[in-house]
């Protein structure tokens, strides 16, 4: 039986869009235009015969399975428009935005997809979304507090509890004060031009944000373990986010003498850096963490500590990474920041 190799006709090399050509029944890719080899990283002759799932991150919460069902809907005449997140072959994930439709070459039957890059306007949406998280709650819950406190300290100017309200205020606006600073960290981070990524020594940038830390907190127990120089694609949004992480270890630690240990190692199965800051603090709240999946609703009682969290977050995810929490043992937290490594 002949095997047929369709292709793409040459004219959608000279589109702004990348385009691809499946094989209906399993989804696999046939052909790509010149566009999508510069999207995802790979070469025409890597990417043909490969499928989705070759190109879907593991930790997306769409299958293979989803991808080939909308692959053979489309097959059957049924177009389909949908977002998608893929990784690129440097393990870096991007937001694309896919559009198929059936055609016909050589009187067969195949699927042509359209797919754009959309990872700035994801990010762009991102930002507004946590902005409107933040005015509607925190800033404005954290406001709230402050003027009802201020309204007290006028009224009782010679009560007993003057100096503990007082210290509450300047905690309060100290609060408002970091909100302010992350949300300039995250323009940061969405903005293309403003952090771009080279590779990075892992335990160089650890090493100086501990050392910052540790001025600014002398007396905590902070302990750096990074055997050998591991390399990952970095910008200044990393920086952020294992500052963030080690900034939480020891502000929300409620022990005598906080301890931190910040713990660098290679992962060359999975061809990723790791960064562990352990601490002996309490648990982070799962609202804390919860609120991190964009599907989690805020309600109208909810007073987040701040967007720290989504810092890093989102640092760590605009790189192709993981970010994780776990309970550390006997007591506190553990954070994890896995990143792809540089070539």
């Amino acid at each position: 039986m002949e095997t047929k190799n369709p292709s793409l006709p040459s004219i959608v090399d000279r589109l702004n869009a990348g385009v691809t050509l499946h094989e209906p029944e399993t989804g696999v890719i046939l052909d790509v235009n010149n566009r999508l080899e510069q999207l995802y990283g790979y070469s025409a002759g890597e990417l043909r015969g490969m499928s989705v799932g070759d190109i879907t991150p593991s930790s997306q919460r769409y299958t293979e399975a989803d991808a080939l069902d909308r692959i053979q809907a489309a097959a059957a005449g049924n177009s389909q428009i949908f977002e998608w997140k893929i990784e690129r072959a440097n393990g870096e994930s991007r937001w694309v935005r896919v559009h198929l439709t059936p055609t016909q070459l050589d009187g067969e039957v195949y699927v042509c997809a359209e797919v754009n890059d959309i990872t700035k306007y994801k990010a762009r949406e991102q930002l507004l979304r946590l902005l409107n998280r933040v005015i509607r709650h925190n800033l404005r819950n954290e406001m709230n507090i402050l003027m009802g406190y201020t309204d007290r300290v006028k009224a009782a100017i010679e009560n007993d509890q003057l100096e503990e309200e007082l210290e509450t205020v300047l905690e309060i606006a100290s609060e408002v004060g970091r909100l302010s600073d992350s949300l300039t960290e995250i323009e940061q981070i969405v903005e293309s031009e403003a952090t771009q990524r080279e590779a990075t020594n892992l335990r160089t940038l650890v090493q100086t944000c501990a050392t910052a830390v540790q001025s600014t907190y002398p007396a905590v127990d902070l302990l750096v373990e990074a055997p050998a120089d591991v390399w990952v694609v970095g910008n200044t949004g990393l920086k952020h986010a294992i500052e963030h992480a080690i900034d939480n270890a020891v502000r929300h630690n409620d022990q005598e003498t906080p301890e931190v240990t910040i713990l660098v190692t290679d992962d060359p199965e999975a061809n990723q850096g790791i960064v562990r800051i352990a601490d002996n603090g309490p648990s982070i709240p799962e609202i804390e963490t919860d609120v991190l999946d964009d599907e989690t609703e805020i309600s109208s009682t909810y007073h987040g500590s701040g967007v720290g969290l989504w810092v890093m977050q989102w640092a760590v995810n605009s790189l192709g990474g993981d970010l994780s929490f776990e309970e550390n043992s006997p007591r506190g937290n553990l954070v994890q920041i896995a990143l792809p490594k540089a070539e």
